[in-house]
C-alpha cells in the first residue's frame, strides 16, 4: 500500500480537487466541467478512501460508462496498491458479475452465454423466418421494441398495450429461446440483475457496499439509476462526478434529470463545482461558456482556463457543402505543411452522412483519415468466426454460436440438416450440439455422417485440452484442426490480412486466466479496439467524440436544421434544443489550441441543393472570442425595394427584411438576392 505516491498525487491537486477528494464521507456531487480533471478525482477519491479511511476496497464499488475509463482507473490504483478483481466497470460488467455470482437465481447456469448485437439479429431473423414473415417485419424493427420494453423493466407478461401484437409474440419467442440457449443479451445484463437484487436482498447485504463512486453521472438512464439505487444499502454514501452541460445521450434514455435532482435524491449530500479547465484557450473555453450558458436546465458554473493565450474561434462561411470539404482540406494540407501532425486534428460531424464530401476530398487529395467507430477489431468476420469456436468449445448450449461454425468451413452440411436439427432440440435441452450428437447416432455411414462426426469429434477434443493447454494455443489448434485456417490461407493477400488479425487476436488471448473471462470481456466491448493504431486525421460524429480531445478541431455543419437537428426541434422542443446546445458545448471544448467552425449557404440534400441559413448557436457565440469570413459566389440580382425595412450587411450591402423568426432575418440584397442572416450582422436603417 503506497499512501506516500498517493499523498503526493493528491497534494498535486487544486483546490477545488483536493476538496473533492478529501470530501467528508457523505453523498457528494461533484458538478465537473469539462477538461477539468474528474476522472482523476474519482481515482484519487477510491485511493482516499481505501488508504486513508481504511475502508475494505472490496466494499468500494466504482461504475464507469466505458471499459477503457475502467481499465484506467483500475491501472492507476493498482499502482498504488496492488488489489485485484476490485468492483470497478461499467454498468454492464458489473451486473454480469452479479449475475454470474447468482445464476441460478434467475434460472440461468453460471455458463450462460451473452448475445451480442450480431447473436440478437440473428437470433430475431429465425424467429420471424418461422413465421414466415420476413417479408413484413424484420429484426431492425422489431429489437429496439423489446429493448424499449427491458428498459422499461418490463416482461413478455407486463406488456399490456404493444403496438403491434406480433411483436409481443416475438418477444415472448425470443426471451423463451434465450432461456433455452442458456443467453442473455445485454438489456438483461441490467434487467436481471436489478431483478436479482430487488428479490433478494441478502444479496445486497452480502455486497456490502458502503461507498458507490459513479463517473458520468449526467448520462444515466432510468435503469441504470434504478440498478444504483438497489445497491445502496441505509448506510451506503454515493460520490458521483458529471457534468449536466454535457448531458448528450437523451436519444438512448439518458436523462439529465437525475443529476439535476441529485438533492431531491440524497438530501443530505453535497455539492462541489470543478471549474479549472486544463485544456482549452480562454477564446474556445469563453465562447463555449457563453453558448451553453443559454439553456436553462443546467446548475450552472463558470470555467476558468489555466492557459494564458490562444486564437479566436474561426467561424467560417462557404458557399455549399463541396466547398466546405475543400476549405477543411487545405487548412489541413496548410498545417499538415506547417509540422502540425495530422493525429492531433478532429473533423466532428453532426451526422454520420456528412463525412461523405469530406472522405472523397481528402481521398482526391491524399489525407489520411480514419473514422471512428468503423468496424470494430472483434466485429471483423474472422475475428466473430474464431471467438464462435470458443465459444463453442466454452458451452455446449450456445446455440448461435454453433449454427455459425457448424459449416464454417464448408462441411457439407446444408440448410436441410439444419432443419432437421432445429426440430431436435426441444428433446434435447435446448440445444443444437446435443440434437446433432442424437443425430449423428443415428445416421447411416455416409457422407453427412463422417463431416458432422468429424466435426463433433474435434470439439469435443478441443474441451479436453482446455485444463492442459493455455488459451492461444488452443485457439491455434482450433483454426488448425477445423479448417479454418487453410481456407483464408487459400485466398492471397485477402485472407493473409485476415490471418495477421486472427495472430493478433491469439496474441493477446493469453492474458486471461480462463476462456470464461476472455468471452466475457469480448461480449462488453463497445468501444474501438486500443490497439489498431489510427494514422491521420479523426473523423467522427459529435456524440462518438465525448471524452476525446484534439490539438485542432473542425465543427461544419453549423446550420438551422442539420445543427440543431430539425428532428430534435421537432420532436422535443425546447429540451431538444438544450441538449443540442449541450452537444455543440462538447464540441468546442474538444480543442485544445483551434477550433473552426463552418457552415453553408447552399446544402445538398436528396432533393438537390436547398438555401440554408447558419446555426442560431453561432448567433449564442461572443462576438470578442470570434473571427468571422463569409464567402460567396456573386449571382447579382435586380430586385425591387418596397417600402419594408431596409438594412446594410457589410458583405452583402444593402437589402430589404422579408421576415424574421427570432434572430433569423430573411434579406432580399439588391445584388446578391434571398438570403437568411443573423440579426447581429445587420444594420437597420
Amino acid at each position: 500500500m503506497d499512501r506516500s505516491a498517493l499523498h503526493q498525487q493528491i497534494s498535486s491537486l487544486n483546490a477545488a480537487q483536493y476538496q473533492a477528494v478529501m470530501a467528508p464521507l457523505q453523498d457528494m456531487l461533484i458538478s465537473a466541467g469539462a477538461g477539468t480533471g474528474k476522472t482523476r478525482v474519482l481515482t484519487l477519491r477510491y485511493a482516499h478512501l481505501a488508504l486513508d479511511e481504511n475502508i475494505d476496497p472490496k466494499t468500494i464499488m466504482a461504475v464507469t460508462f466505458t471499459n477503457k475509463a475502467a481499465n484506467e482507473m483500475k491501472r492507476r490504483l493498482y499502482d498504488l496498491f496492488p488489489v485485484k478483481n476490485l468492483w470497478i466497470g461499467t454498468f454492464h460488467s458489473l451486473g454480469l458479475r452479479l449475475l454470474r455470482n447468482h445464476a441460478e437465481l434467475i434460472g440461468r447456469r453460471t455458463d450462460f452465454s451473452i448475445l451480442d448485437t450480431h447473436d440478437q439479429n440473428a437470433l430475431m431473423q429465425k424467429l420471424i423466418k418461422a413465421t414466415g414473415s420476413t417479408k413484413t417485419y424484420t429484426p431492425r424493427m422489431v429489437l429496439p421494441i423489446i429493448s424499449g420494453w427491458k428498459h422499461r423493466l418490463l416482461s413478455p407478461d407486463d406488456v399490456l398495450h404493444p403496438p403491434v401484437p406480433f411483436y409481443l409474440d416475438l418477444y415472448k419467442a425470443y426471451q423463451a429461446h434465450l432461456v433455452q440457449m442458456n443467453g442473455l443479451d445485454f438489456d438483461d445484463l441490467l434487467m436481471c440483475s436489478l431483478s436479482l437484487l430487488r428479490n433478494h436482498p441478502d444479496i445486497v447485504e452480502s455486497c456490502g457496499f458502503q461507498h458507490i463512486l459513479v463517473d458520468e453521472y449526467q448520462d444515466i438512464n432510468s435503469m441504470q439509476y434504478l440498478w444504483l439505487r438497489a445497491l445502496c444499502r441505509s448506510d451506503t454514501k454515493v460520490f458521483c462526478v458529471g457534468d449536466d452541460d454535457q448531458s448528450i445521450y437523451g436519444w438512448r434514455g439518458a436523462s439529465i434529470d437525475k443529476i439535476l435532482k441529485f438533492n431531491q435524491d440524497f438530501p443530505s449530500a453535497g455539492l462541489l463545482c470543478l471549474e479549472d479547465n486544463y485544456r482549452s484557450t480562454p477564446h474556445i473555453l469563453s465562447a463555449a461558456s457563453h453558448l451553453i450558458g443559454h439553456n436553462s436546465a443546467r446548475h450552472g458554473k463558470t470555467l476558468r482556463t489555466q492557459s494564458a493565450s490562444g486564437e479566436k474561434v474561426n467561424i467560417q462561411g462557404l458557399w455549399d457543402s463541396g466547398e466546405e470539404a475543400t476549405f477543411i482540406a487545405d487548412k489541413i494540407m496548410a498545417s499538415a505543411r506547417a509540422g502540425v501532425a495530422l493525429s492531433t486534428m478532429a473533423i466532428l460531424v453532426r451526422t454520420g452522412a456528412q463525412t461523405r464530401e469530406f472522405e472523397e476530398r481528402f481521398v482526391q487529395q491524399n489525407i489520411p483519415y480514419y473514422l471512428v467507430g468503423n468496424t470494430r477489431f472483434y466485429d471483423r468476420l474472422e475475428i466473430r468466426d474464431v471467438v464462435a469456436y470458443l465459444r463453442v468449445v466454452h458451452s455446449e448450449t450456445d446455440n448461435l454460436a454453433f449454427d455459425r461454425i457448424i459449416n464454417t468451413p464448408k462441411r457439407g452440411i446444408g440448410p436441410s440438416t439444419m432443419e432437421t436439427l432445429y426440430a431436435l432440440v426441444p428433446k434435447h435441452d435446448g440445444s443444437l450440439e446435443r440434437a446433432a450428437r442424437a443425430l449423428c447416432s443415428t445416421l447411416k455411414d455416409g457422407v453427412l455422417s463422417r463431416n458432422l462426426n468429424v466435426f463433433l469429434s474435434m470439439i469435443s477434443a478441443w474441451r479436453g485440452r482446455l485444463s492442459t493447454t493455455n488459451l492461444g494455443q488452443l485457439t491455434e489448434c482450433i483454426i488448425a484442426d477445423s479448417g479454418y485456417a487453410h481456407m483464408w490461407k487459400e485466398q492471397g493477400i485477402q485472407g493473409q490480412a485476415r490471418m495477421d488479425n486472427i495472430m493478433e487476436l491469439i496474441k493477446s488471448i493469453d492474458h486471461f486466466a480462463t476462456l470464461g473471462e476472455f468471452l466475457d470481456h469480448v461480449s462488453l466491448l463497445t468501444e474501438v479496439n486500443d490497439g489498431e493504431k489510427n494514422e491521420g486525421i479523426a473523423m467522427m460524429t459529435l456524440h462518438a467524440a465525448k471524452g476525446l480531445e484534439f490539438d485542432h478541431v473542425f465543427l461544419p455543419g453549423w446550420e438551422e436544421g442539420l445543427f440543431p437537428h430539425i428532428r430534435c426541434i421537432e420532436e422535443q422542443g425546447k429540451k431538444g434544443i438544450e441538449e443540442e446546445r449541450r452537444l455543440a458545448y462538447v464540441g468546442l471544448t474538444r480543442a485544445k489550441k483551434t477550433s473552426t467552425i463552418s457552415f453553408c449557404w447552399n446544402r445538398k440534400g436528396h432533393q438537390g441543393f436547398s438555401p440554408s441559413s447558419p446555426s442560431r448557436f453561432i448567433q449564442e457565440l461572443p462576438a470578442d472570442d470570434v473571427a468571422m469570413t463569409l464567402k460567396l459566389k456573386h449571382n447579382a440580382t435586380d430586385a425591387s425595394v418596397g417600402e419594408q425595412k431596409r438594412v446594410i450587411h457589410s458583405v452583402f450591402g444593402p437589402g430589404v427584411v422579408q421576415t424574421k423568426i427570432g434572430h433569423m432575418v430573411s434579406v432580399l440584397f439588391e445584388k446578391h438576392g434571398l438570403k437568411k442572416v443573423i440579426d447581429r450582422f445587420l444594420k437597420f436603417i
